[in-house]
């Protein structure tokens, strides 16, 4: 039963978070894969540290806040489901989907987040090619996989129609580099049927439980002619609406990790890094992975 607080003064003493249970999974035997932003690095290092099973191989690193997937981040779903559909098919990525940057000193995909710096084009276009076998190859042998996101704002490629990893260019008037790229905001339609798409593709990889989060991550900037703090609650909108909707699908469940956060009052442990945009290890393991593990364990 779930009461509200016109009928239960939750919100006077102990504050809690009212959960069923969603999965029965077993801890030594479930292989988690996180697919999506840099809340998922810090959320799964702490399951790590936790003696979860993180799908994770000699190419991932254990940084100081997080863990660095050697496959990078997704910062928004509809490049991930492009990056899904390309490895699927086993094509690689053309000229076009690279350049040089002088801010960087180094040649960088739009595509995917390499976290490799070269000034050798070809070593580059190899590394995506090692990244998308892994990718592959990591999917195939989760049995969990956790998707959340940073946000519904995509930055489209003009030429392919594909979404780039996150945006490049001048962040000050937001001009895509060479103008190569154009906006779109994900509606909740545009989500729900990405997410869809995305779920459909890697249960053809096997029998996988997927869980939907919202990231509790501030969004550092934002393109639309709005408050970025205004932008970040649309983009949290939607995902907190569509996920509870995806929950429909077999064997896709939302755990509510915004909603605890939002909602936990302690002020003992500190709820963001120092840059206040990245949720803190500490809160993470304290009470996030608390109620993870209520729902699914």
């Amino acid at each position: 039963m779930h009461y509200t607080s016109k009928f239960f003064n939750s919100f006077s003493k102990n504050i809690y978070f009212d959960l069923d249970k969603k999965f029965k999974l077993n801890k030594k035997k479930e292989i988690i894969l996180p697919l999506g932003n840099c809340f998922l690095d810090i959320f799964t290092k702490e399951l790590n540290n936790n003696k979860y099973n993180i799908c994770k191989n000699k190419f991932d690193k254990i940084g100081k806040n997080g863990l660095e997937f050697f496959f990078g981040n997704f910062y928004n779903p509809l490049n991930l489901l492009h990056t899904l559909e390309r490895i699927k098919k086993k094509k690689t990525l053309g000229n076009n989907s690279f350049t040089f940057s002088k801010q960087f000193g180094h040649f960088i995909c739009l595509f995917t987040k390499a976290r490799f710096k070269t000034n050798n084009l070809e070593k580059l276009k190899k590394k995506i090619i090692e990244i998308d076998k892994n990718l592959l190859t990591q999917i195939k042998k989760a049995t969990v996989i956790l998707l959340s996101f940073e946000t519904n704002e995509i930055w489209l490629d003009k030429k392919t129609n594909k979404a780039w990893y996150t945006f490049y260019g001048n962040i000050y008037n937001h001009k895509s580099f060479n103008n190569k790229a154009k906006l779109k905001i994900l509606t909740n339609d545009d989500l729900k049927k990405t997410m869809i798409s995305i779920i459909r593709i890697l249960k053809k990889f096997g029998n996988k439980k997927i869980i939907l989060m919202t990231s509790p991550n501030h969004i550092a900037m934002t393109s639309q002619n709005l408050d970025v703090k205004i932008a970040d609650n649309i983009s949290k909108s939607s995902y907190c609406s569509v996920f509870n909707e995806l929950e429909k699908i077999k064997d896709v469940k939302y755990f509510p990790c915004y909603e605890i956060f939002l909602r936990d009052t302690q002020k003992k442990i500190k709820k963001y890094r120092n840059d206040q945009l990245h949720v803190s290890n500490k809160f993470t393991n304290t009470v996030i992975l608390k109620y993870f593990k209520k729902s699914f364990f």
